[in-house]
């Protein structure tokens, strides 16, 4: 990505993060009901706690009646984040369906005939671009929230293998807090 077409894509999350108003004081469920309100749809938040290791850490399934956004169990500020990363592909009007047959929505939308399925988002299935630009909308939401730093001026790629890492280190460290050893 040149440095011309980073300086488009920041501009136009700044905008498109800028559009909503965040609730004050700052309250996710809050955002979720008026940004579903704004839309004239429901938006589903669902925490699904058993998924592979290969799936994404959240995916945004649109059916024709309404958004469901899955997530998987983290700490709050990065499971906000998911969420509002998702929400980034809602505003940004992103949609793809090349996950409709992942464990993740499989999860989310257990009992749902897959071809009811308008679209299916998660970390796997799309383009660097709209990656960036869903995870550039959501560290916006945060920042104006005031839950996180500002974003970087540079919007970097991240590489798959990148990703596998990083989910990864967060097993890890999701582990031990889990099971932490006593201290002597």
């Amino acid at each position: 990505m040149t440095r011309s077409q980073q300086r488009d894509l920041a501009a136009r999350c700044q905008e498109l993060a800028a559009a909503l108003p965040l609730p004050s004081p700052w309250d996710l469920d809050t955002f979720i009901a008026e940004l579903a309100e704004l839309r004239g749809r429901p938006i589903e938040l669902r925490r699904v706690s058993s998924v592979e290791s290969e799936s994404p850490c959240g995916a945004l399934v649109s059916l024709s009646d309404r958004d469901v956004i899955g997530y998987v169990p983290s700490t709050p500020l990065h499971e906000e984040h998911i969420i509002l990363h998702e929400v980034g592909h809602l505003v940004c009007g992103h949609s793809d369906t090349k996950l409709a047959d992942s464990p993740l929505v499989e999860a989310l939308v257990p009992d749902l005939p897959r071809e009811l399925v308008q679209s299916v988002l998660g970390r796997s299935a799309f383009d660097a671009s709209t990656e960036q630009e869903a995870e550039l909308v959501a560290s916006l939401y945060l920042y104006r929230a005031g839950r996180a730093p500002a974003p970087l001026r540079r919007v970097r790629k991240l590489d798959a293998k990148s990703g596998r890492t990083l989910r990864e280190i967060q097993a890890t460290f999701d582990s031990a807090r889990r099971s932490p050893e006593k201290r002597r």
